[in-house]
């Protein structure tokens, strides 16, 4: 695929598609939207996109940035993100402010600088933290991928906001980062809602989901009706472990939610020289006034 082509579809046929389909003439206090970007490499890679991943590949940070551009959202959380000067340009091409966090793990040849995380915003960020907890710092074996934090001041007050991505092999290990992180939003919520963005590795039939339940966080795509969309993979789409999670008091304002699942967040199956931006495709929520 061409450039200039795959710019012409996250800025054209999304803007006048897919934007009237998920309510953009909706007076809106909060636009968000989950992505484990896969560090911008693209995907998948095949002999038939290889020339055109080739020469996309240095522009996917501003690439990606256009194609969210269109759906005009306020808060964008990142999984696998890239290094942080990758972040700070898609950050800058949406003129948006965004806080980075490392990750445990420091990454190997395969995917140096690990799995880090991001949140990317229109609004100031007037506090954030990598590996927040809501007493003892954690242990090196918990987030190993990312886990971070940052307070936002909206139009609608403060809120706290938390991206993570759990671990992927392990059910014992992620079930203690969820009551990890369910105890730090217990020490959250009581000075403002909080917004829970994830890669969270699980499935709604898993015991770690549950966790999330019985504490009282509402799943606002099961909410407002996706619940059994998979976000991953973008080839074959399979399973739902991309998430957007909040307290009850911002839950109840949530007005609608979508997996963003044509092209560019999927291959176009029309032409074998096409590719998705990452292996996950994104989840979207909206919050109106």
């Amino acid at each position: 695929m061409k450039r200039r082509d795959f710019l012409g579809i996250a800025g054209g046929a999304l803007a006048t598609t897919a934007l009237s389909a998920y309510g953009q003439n909706a007076p809106l206090a909060l636009r968000t939207v989950s992505y484990n970007v896969l560090a911008f490499r693209g995907f998948p890679r095949t002999e038939g996109n290889r020339d055109a991943l080739g020469a996309a590949h240095s522009r996917l940070p501003e690439i990606t940035a256009r194609t969210l551009a269109a759906f005009k959202p306020d808060l964008i959380t990142f999984k696998e993100a890239p290094y942080e000067k990758k972040v700070k340009r898609f950050a800058e091409a949406l003129g948006m402010n965004y806080a980075f966090f490392p990750g445990g793990w420091k990454g190997d040849r395969t995917y140096p600088g690990g799995f880090p995380g991001a949140i990317i915003t229109r609004y100031d960020i007037t506090y954030s933290e990598n590996r927040p907890s809501a007493g003892e710092a954690h242990p090196d074996t918990l987030y190993t991928r990312h886990l971070g934090r940052a307070e936002l001041s909206t139009p609608f007050g403060k809120l706290h906001v938390i991206t993570t991505h759990f671990h992927a092999h392990k059910q014992e290990v992620r079930l203690e980062e969820a009551q990890k992180i369910i105890e730090l939003i217990e020490s959250l919520r009581t000075t403002a809602p909080v917004l829970l963005q994830g890669d969270l590795n699980h499935t709604p039939d898993a015991p770690e989901y549950q966790l999330w339940k019985n504490a009282g966080l509402i799943d606002i795509g099961a909410k407002m009706g996706i619940g059994d969309e998979p976000t991953y993979p973008v080839t074959e789409p399979r399973i739902r472990i991309d998430y957007i999670w909040a307290t009850p008091d911002l839950a109840e304002k949530a007005k609608d939610a979508a997996v963003l699942s044509k092209p560019p967040f999927v291959p176009d199956p029309k032409n074998p020289a096409s590719f998705a931006l990452s292996d996950h495709m994104p989840v979207m929520a909206t919050f109106p006034d």
